[in-house]
C-alpha cells in the first residue's frame, strides 16, 4: 500500500486527561509538499472529551532554517506555511511572534490562514481587555487588526518569517528567501518543550 496521502489511524490507550479507557487515538497523514519533503501531520484525539492536540513532523533530515517572505500583494497571502510545534512565527511589522510551548500547535495552511489565527487571538483579547476597560490596549489592538485587514487587501506590507532549530517548519512560495540559522539564532529562539543538542567545537553532531 503507498503511505504518501493516507491517513492511519492509531489507538494511543487511555486519555490522560479525562482517563478515558481506551479513548485515546492518533490519526496520522503522510503527504508530499512541493520543494520540501515528506510530512506526517499527526493529531491526537480523545473520543470521550473531544481533547485535541496536533502537530507537524517532517520525515526526512533538514537543518535549522529561517524562511522569509513579504507579503506586498493579495496573491502573497497563498505562500504556503508549515509550522511544527517547534517552530516560532513572527510577523515583523505588527511585533507578533508565535512560538513553541506546551500548548502549542503544529498545521499546514498558507499566510492568509495565519493572519487569520492572529485576527481570532487579538479579537479575544480585545474582549478581555474591554472587560478590564483597558482603552489603551483596545485601541492598540484595533490598530493591528486594521494593520491585518489592509495587508488581505494588499494595502500594506507584512514582513512574514519562520524559524525552526529543527528544520520542521518552512515558508514555500515563489518569493520566499531562506537561509542556515546560526547558533547564536538558535540559542535566542524559545523551543520548549523540545531539547536543542550544541557539538563542542571540533565535534560533529550525530
Amino acid at each position: 500500500m503507498n503511505e504518501t496521502n493516507e491517513i492511519h489511524e492509531v489507538k494511543l490507550g487511555d486519555c490522560p486527561i479525562c482517563g478515558g479507557k481506551n479513548t485515546l487515538k492518533a490519526l496520522n497523514h503522510i503527504h508530499e509538499i512541493p520543494y520540501f519533503g515528506k510530512v506526517m501531520e499527526s493529531t491526537i484525539i480523545c473520543e470521550k472529551c473531544g481533547y485535541r492536540n496536533a502537530d507537524v513532523m517532517v520525515l526526512e533530515e533538514k537543518e535549522p532554517k529561517l524562511y522569509t517572505v513579504k507579503v506586498e500583494e493579495e496573491k502573497d497571502l497563498f505562500t504556503r506555511v508549515v509550522r511544527s510545534k517547534s517552530g516560532t512565527i513572527e510577523l515583523e511589522e505588527i511585533g507578533v511572534k508565535i512560538e513553541p510551548g506546551p500548548a502549542s500547535q503544529g498545521f499546514v495552511t498558507n499566510v492568509e490562514g495565519v493572519l487569520e489565527r492572529t485576527r481570532e487571538t487579538l479579537l479575544m483579547a480585545r474582549d478581555f481587555k474591554n472587560q478590564e476597560n483597558d482603552e489603551e490596549s483596545v485601541k492598540k489592538i484595533d490598530e493591528l487588526l486594521a494593520y491585518i485587514e489592509d495587508v488581505k487587501e494588499g494595502k500594506k506590507p507584512l514582513t512574514v518569517k519562520i524559524m525552526d532549530p529543527f528544520g520542521n517548519s518552512a515558508l514555500i512560495g515563489e518569493k520566499v528567501k531562506s537561509r542556515l540559522l546560526t547558533k547564536e539564532e538558535i540559542k535566542k529562539l524559545s523551543t520548549e518543550p523540545y531539547v536543542v543538542y550544541y557539538p563542542e567545537e571540533g565535534e560533529e553532531k550525530n
